[in-house]
């Protein structure tokens, strides 16, 4: 196949509510969410051997910070995400990238265009999953890596108290699932990158901390994510602020500045050559 696959209509019905929740604030999340996975972009890069001449696409790139690092590397950069909003500060900071906006499983990519591919947190938010690493894979060469990350369990990640804080203002529904830790369990990344047709390589784990300024930063940071829409629609922003400050008290140094300590997985794939 040579052409991006068509979407069907419930994962293009999914990609707009995700374009309308991470679209609100994009400023916040590009100069407080996203610099604090600096740490995590620059480990994937390193995974996929990211340097000069490598052609680089970053499919769910946000505001394109791993984007711009890559393209620091000498890489040859694009990026797809659902969001306009993010892919205009993404320009912003890249303007020679091919950036584009398309959901993870319908990429408008012709085959083996890349020798890497990484999803950065993003393939948990894919309307279908297994789909997003079978076009992940298509728009690879034979032979290239497919690198990809997500949260580790909840309960190893500081970060958790605030995503908590957030869905506890808003009424239950058990199909949504926890988003942010949907494929959190040992083995989930490797799995879907399987499942999808990659061949498992690598798989390792990165401490990060999200540290800001002071705890407003850190409520600006996210409020800017999909969780922090979501609880503003249900709730209100005050509701949300005040939930938010109680919850990163203890998180809190002497200094003023706010410190909470995740883990990240990171697991790569090979897409197999041609016989």
């Amino acid at each position: 196949m040579t052409r991006a696959r068509s979407l069907a209509s419930p994962a293009s019905d999914h990609a707009a509510r995700q374009r309308a929740l991470w679209g609100r604030r994009p400023r916040d999340w590009a100069e407080h969410a996203e610099p604090a996975n600096r740490l995590l972009f620059e480990a994937v890069l390193d995974a996929v051997d990211a340097g000069p001449g490598l052609k680089l696409l970053d499919v769910g790139c946000g505001s394109g910070l791993a984007v711009r690092m890559a393209a620091d590397r000498g890489c040859a950069v694009a990026g797809a995400d659902a969001t306009p909003e993010l892919l205009g500060i993404a320009r912003e900071r890249t303007p020679d990238a091919t950036l584009v906006q398309a959901p993870l499983e319908a990429l408008p990519f012709t085959d083996a265009a890349f020798d890497a591919v990484i999803a950065v947190n993003a393939l948990q938010f894919a309307a279908d999953p297994v789909a997003a690493v079978a076009e992940a894979a298509r728009v690879t060469r034979g032979g290239g890596t497919v690198a990809a990350t997500t949260f580790a369990e909840p309960e190893r990640c500081e970060g958790t108290v605030a995503h908590l804080a957030m869905k506890g203002l808003r009424p239950p529904d058990p199909a949504e699932g926890y988003a942010p830790y949907a494929l959190s369990s040992p083995g989930g990344l490797s799995e879907l990158l399987a499942a999808g047709g990659l061949e498992p390589r690598r798989a390792f784990e990165v401490p990060v901390i999200w540290e800001h300024a002071d705890v407003e930063t850190t409520v600006l940071s996210l409020l800017a994510s999909a969780g922090g829409a979501l609880a503003v629609q249900d709730a209100g922003e005050p509701a949300v602020r005040r939930a938010l400050e109680r919850a990163l008290t203890p998180f809190v140094g002497e200094d003023g500045r706010v410190r909470l300590r995740n883990v990240f997985r990171v697991a790569t794939a090979g897409v197999p050559k041609e016989a």
